[in-house]
């Protein structure tokens, strides 16, 4: 029983490992198609967010500030600590990016997939409702937020597009700017932006 314990937890270190990279955890630049570390960075804030009362989040998706997301695009959210029955205002600001990982969303249908045809439907694959039908799979990367004044806010959390297993990435820099609009910039320690 002890032996089974161990190898489970040396497997899910393992796996955090293998997320994470053991290391630093880069992210793809589509401009120079290269992996920049993403630990060190800064979280510029432009504009003033309201987060909504009973709520711990916002979303960034497609440039705008909305509260639920389009999960087959890109996007980011920004978190807070405490739920409150009142809005909470973050401020803009300069956030440094602590500590940074990535995880992995999978969400698997109980449901057939359904196809439609003339004279009827077809059912195409698992869905016995055990969970084992139709899989899609996110990418997040989760960023530790710090600012002196508002010590509340805690994460970046920026997510790929929902997609199939084979083709779910993480999100590109391209694609973290795109979610963020001119509502955010994430700067670079050595190139300003």
């Amino acid at each position: 029983m002890l032996y089974r314990r161990s190898a489970c937890i040396t497997f899910l270190f393992s796996l955090q490992c293998l997320l994470s990279a053991c290391g630093s955890v880069t992210i793809r630049d589509t401009a120079t198609q290269s992996n920049i570390p993403i630990q060190g960075w800064m979280l510029e804030l432009h504009r003033d967010v309201v987060i909504p009362p009973h709520r711990t989040r916002v979303f960034f998706q497609a440039g705008r500030l909305i509260y639920g997301i389009n999960e087959f695009e890109p996007h980011c959210q920004l978190r807070v600590r405490d739920i409150s029955e009142q809005a909470q205002d973050v401020h803009a600001d300069l956030f440094t990016i602590g500590k940074v990982f990535g995880t992995l969303d999978q969400i698997v249908s109980n449901e057939p997939v359904r196809l439609a045809a003339a004279g009827g439907a077809f059912i195409v694959g698992g869905g016995n409702g055990n969970g084992n039908g139709e899989s899609r799979q996110m990418y997040l990367y989760f960023m530790a937020l710090h600012a002196e004044k508002q010590t509340n806010v805690t994460y970046l959390v920026c997510g790929g597009a929902l997609d199939d297993p084979a083709l779910a990435e993480y999100p590109t820099i391209q694609e973290i700017r795109t979610a963020m609009g001119d509502y955010a910039t994430l700067v670079l320690p050595d190139q300003g932006n």
